[in-house]
């Protein structure tokens, strides 16, 4: 059950219904905090970013702000 894990070892995300990011960072900064704050390796939160980039038809705007 999710509730016997720490927060912070729960593999989940959210979306939030309003902007919710931090104004100061890039894109790419935007979408990696979550992973960085995890503490994962840095080619996986590459990895990971470059995907979600993808996705979302944004490759190529990662380096501006929000």
């Amino acid at each position: 059950m999710i509730n016997d894990e720490p927060p912070h070892k729960r593999d989940m995300s959210m979306v939030f219904q309003s902007y919710a990011i931090f104004p100061h960072l890039s894109v790419y900064e935007n979408m990696a905090y979550g992973l960085k704050v995890q503490r994962l390796p840095k080619d996986e939160v590459r990895e990971r970013v470059a995907r979600a980039l993808e996705l979302v038809e944004l490759t190529g705007l990662e380096n501006r702000a929000p």
